[in-house]
């Protein structure tokens, strides 16, 4: 019976701890939606010392914009994402130009995100973002910073990024209805010219 006992124990404790691990290899794409790492603590309130940026501030379809992840402290682990103002998945997608300490991760599509390939103390790291085809409408970068298994920063925003409407081409309609109240006037020069004419 002892024997059993020490075995169930083994079985809980080593689940309990499978809950807790954390993934040093970046692969993880169980926290795409909410960001939050499962390392069985809650995130920090304070204002993270990281922070996020763009090389732009507006985007039109297809174009690239670098995005650089650094802090004043080193972080082990991070996850990077391109969501809607108020969104809560991933648009658009990443190229790796750190293959070394990043890899691209299927969070709403391939490469729509960007994690860390190992748990190698960075300061800064870049990833270039590709704006989708349509618009995604403005939006911010957020990431998610593990400067350890117990202290970590969730969903970490950058400024914001305005869609450049003029690209994507404007969404509401060319129609104007004031333009009804000229048309009597129109008709009437239209008629004086083919008389004319």
């Amino acid at each position: 019976m002892e024997k059993l006992s020490f075995y169930l124990f083994l079985l809980i404790g080593g689940n309990f701890l499978l809950a807790v691990t954390c993934y040093p290899n970046g692969q993880v794409t169980p926290s795409c939606s909410n960001m939050i790492p499962d390392h069985g603590v809650s995130a920090q309130t304070t204002i993270a010392p990281y922070n996020i940026t763009a090389s732009k501030n507006t985007y039109s379809p297809g174009e690239k914009i670098t995005v650089t992840l650094q802090g004043s402290d080193v972080f082990e682990g991070f996850l990077l994402q391109a969501r809607k103002d108020g969104g809560t998945a991933a648009v658009g997608t990443f190229t790796v130009t750190d293959a070394t300490n990043s890899q691209g991760l299927n969070c709403n599509g391939p490469n729509s995100a960007v994690s860390h390939k190992s748990s190698t103390g960075l300061t800064n790291i870049q990833a270039t973002w590709v704006a989708p085809s349509s618009s995604a409408g403005d939006l911010e970068f957020r990431a998610t910073f593990v400067k350890s298994k117990l202290i970590f920063w969730v969903q970490v925003k950058s400024s914001q990024v305005t869609v450049n409407t003029t690209a994507f081409g404007s969404s509401s309609s060319s129609f104007n209805p004031n333009i009804m109240l000229h048309l009597p006037l129109i008709l009437f020069v239209s008629g004086i010219l083919v008389c004319y004419t």
